[in-house]
């Protein structure tokens, strides 16, 4: 007996719609199953690219598929957080999330996006600022630096990457509490701020402990709680009686809706690498070691940090008019 077309085609589209999730549910259980694209929203050479090729090599090694890095700077990260955004909540587009990009930026001005676009994978690493100054610097201490620039309102110069990074809230919080005052100079990129440092056109500034080392300047404090065990002699902003957290921070995170099963595998991932011997060689040198927490915690750190800073932002008056 021949069916009528308009069954055949009724039953067919019914056979059609109970295999399709069948034959997702295998591909999402075979993830990954082709290799993984890793946006970073910033160019080459700096930390944040440093710390997702050590991060992708890693998790490659961990995962049965490649993690290739692309670079999408501009915009303070703005640029390829956007891109990342806009990918398919699959897996196989991943981004590299860091602390100026994902909460600063998007409470400074209109990027389109915030945290709550993205699905918070780990956190990767985390890394308290510093507070230097040259070697001949008459600064010999925060309280130094807090004392000038109460004794003379405005003439503290104090360099940092751009308005509203971390390094220029870090140095506005602390005048903030001293109830003093000082000239912000931003700039492009750390090289700049060191020459103009060495060159005594600004006085001071906060940056990753890597940078005192690398160009061989005296550090002052560092922007945590606890000291950092490379720098023991460096007391921190604590010691010194003002309340100031401010560590650079990143970790893995994906357009919003991530399947469960690449989430889980994602996660996993990175709870192995973060804990092998071999990552840990490959970060404690640039003085930027593991710190892991799951995609739950740093969902909700990153709440946290977006609320704490947007609040700041907004009481210094920092938001961009539009």
């Amino acid at each position: 007996m021949k069916l009528p077309s308009a069954l055949v085609s009724a039953i067919a589209a019914a056979v059609a719609l109970a295999i399709a999730p069948q034959v997702v549910s295998a591909q999402q259980a075979n993830y990954p199953s082709k290799p993984i694209t890793m946006i970073v929203p910033f160019g080459p050479g700096g930390t944040s690219d440093i710390m997702a090729r050590i991060l992708a090599k890693h998790l490659s090694a961990t995962l049965p598929a490649t993690i290739v890095v692309e670079n999408k700077a501009g915009a303070g990260g703005a640029i390829g957080m956007t891109q990342l955004k806009r990918s398919a909540a699959d897996g196989y587009t991943v981004g590299l999330s860091v602390i100026g990009p994902e909460v600063l930026q998007p409470a400074i001005r209109k990027t389109g996006y915030t945290y709550q676009d993205f699905d918070h994978v780990c956190a990767t690493y985390s890394v308290p600022l510093m507070m230097m100054v040259t070697e001949d610097s008459p600064f010999r201490s925060v309280s130094d630096v807090i004392a000038y620039a109460k004794e003379n309102p405005g003439k503290l110069t104090y360099g940092s990457s751009g308005h509203g990074t971390l390094l220029h809230l870090a140095m506005e919080m602390l005048m903030d509490q001293a109830g003093a005052t000082a000239l912000h100079v931003p700039y492009k990129s750390s090289g700049e701020m060191v020459t103009d440092l060495m060159g005594k056109q600004i006085m001071v500034f906060n940056e990753t402990p890597t940078v005192s080392k690398r160009y061989k300047l005296r550090p002052l404090a560092v922007f945590s709680d606890t000291r950092l065990a490379g720098y023991p002699d460096v007391p921190t902003i604590k010691e010194a009686g003002w309340s100031i957290n401010a560590s650079i921070w990143g970790g893995l995170i994906a357009p919003k809706g991530l399947p469960k099963e690449a989430i889980g595998a994602l996660e996993n991932a990175c709870q192995t690498a973060l804990k092998s011997d071999a990552y840990r060689a490959d970060v404690e040198p640039l003085d930027t070691p593991a710190y892991y927490m799951d995609s739950q915690a740093f969902a909700a750190f990153a709440q946290d940090q977006f609320n704490m800073y947007g609040d700041l932002i907004n009481r210094l008056g920092l938001v961009e008019k539009q």
